[in-house]
């Protein structure tokens, strides 16, 4: 039996980096960079304005005070996308809106609202220092910064910077391939009815949905019965994915075959059990370009061990920096008691205290409870050697949502 540690750096350790594509900007969300961009020009490309007002030579507008306004001449207009080519010659200034090119001479903005337009003149009250109101060339991009680094989760906004740069197509990392296969006699798909002893196999859409979530693709390849050989068949035809999830067959039992079969099949198996509740009966086995992730079939078990090894493993091999749940620390709004001789992850809800963030159980903690998981926010570590966690105690929490920053530390470190 291994620790937590030791199995999350035995798997990081047969991860392989996908390889990569190039897809179309407007379908680039959410996919993984797949190498460094740089701004192949200044944006904005050059001096623009902040406001609708009006463009001069802060030289000439030095000495402008309320008592004594500076009146200049506007002899032209310029708009967004029509830059004016001729210079704003001293004494003189034009009229500009929001966005259009700063006219050369001119090096200062006066919105409208600070300026007093009569006919043909305008009147400034106040000085207007240079830049004030303008938007230098490459204030926003430089021409030759990186600007986007490899391994990054692309969000909207970093779509709206690629489209600045007029990027049409991103090479970003290949979506890993994985198969899920359910394993056991009491497992019937969802839409048919349930006869004496059987469940529906919910592993397979929460992991499909897990993986999915995470960006990999994710294909449902049915149940196999508790047979050595139709087991032995289905994780043959798996073997032409990049990850594979079998759930249940893991444990000492009669009919759990799973270790034996890859074993039968000559896949380099890497652990088996961990020192862990739930989901101790994990065994984690590869082979070149593919790794096999046998989970355990409690449903619970199953989402735990996914959230500590198999989501760190696909963010690994699409090149993302940040691949383990984020940490936070907690405190322990009520008792809870705990395996002594394994590290037990407490599916807890989180709550803002003040300035604390409080731990509660969301129920049962058993194995088989997937919607205490559902409710959960987070995992509360109990450390091997205690045996409960008291109201009052300072516990590290592992975050279990997405949307959750993710962290580039090792929690188990």
């Amino acid at each position: 039996m291994v620790s937590i540690a030791q199995a999350m750096a035995l798997v990081l350790g047969e991860v392989g980096r996908m390889g990569t594509e190039r897809v179309p900007l407007a379908g680039a969300s959410g996919r993984i960079l797949a190498e460094v961009v740089h701004a192949p020009f200044d944006v904005p490309g050059f001096a623009n304005s902040q406001m609708d007002g009006f463009a001069a030579r802060a030289t000439d507008l030095a000495r402008a005070r309320e008592t004594a306004p500076v009146a200049l001449p506007v002899t032209a207009t310029v708009a967004a996308g029509r830059p004016l080519e001729s210079p704003v010659e001293p004494g003189t200034c034009v009229r500009i809106m929001t966005g259009a090119a700063v006219p050369p001479g001119a090096d200062t903005v006066v919105p409208i609202e600070d300026a007093v337009a009569e006919g043909a003149m305008v009147r400034f009250t106040a000085p207007s220092p240079p830049g004030r109101f303008v938007r230098p060339a490459g204030e926003d991009l430089a021409c030759g910064e990186a600007i986007l680094q490899r391994g990054r989760c692309l969000r909207p906004p970093d779509i709206g910077v690629l489209a600045s740069i007029g990027c049409v197509e991103v090479p970003v990392s290949l979506r890993p391939r994985v198969a899920i296969v359910g394993t056991g006699d009491e497992l019937v798909p969802i839409g048919r009815p349930l006869g004496p002893g059987q469940i529906h196999d919910s592993n397979a859409y929460t992991l499909a949905a897990a993986v999915e979530a995470l960006g990999g693709v994710a294909d449902r390849l049915g149940i196999v019965a508790d047979d050595r050989e139709s087991l032995r068949a289905m994780l043959q035809e798996a073997a032409r994915y990049d990850c594979v999830l079998s759930t249940g067959g893991v444990s000492v039992g009669d009919f759990d075959y799973v270790k034996e079969v890859m074993d039968e099949l000559g896949l380099r198996r890497r652990f088996w059990r961990v020192a862990q509740k739930p989901g101790k009966p994990l065994t984690f086995a590869a082979q070149p370009g593919c790794l096999y992730f046998g989970l355990p079939g409690n449903p619970v078990s199953a989402m735990v061990c996914f959230h500590l090894y198999v989501a760190p493993a696909l963010r690994a091999s699409l090149g993302r920096p940040d691949i383990f749940p984020a940490t936070v620390e907690v405190t322990v709004a009520e008792e809870m008691r705990t395996a002594g001789s394994l590290m037990e992850l407490v599916r807890c809800r989180l709550e803002r205290e003040g300035d604390r963030l409080t731990a509660r159980p969301t129920g049962t903690q058993s194995s088989g409870a997937l919607r205490s998981l559902s409710l959960a926010d987070a995992l509360v570590l109990s450390p091997p050697g205690q045996d409960r966690l008291r109201a009052g105690d300072r516990a590290l929490a592992l975050r279990l949502h997405p949307a959750e920053a993710l962290s580039t530390a090792h929690p188990f470190g």
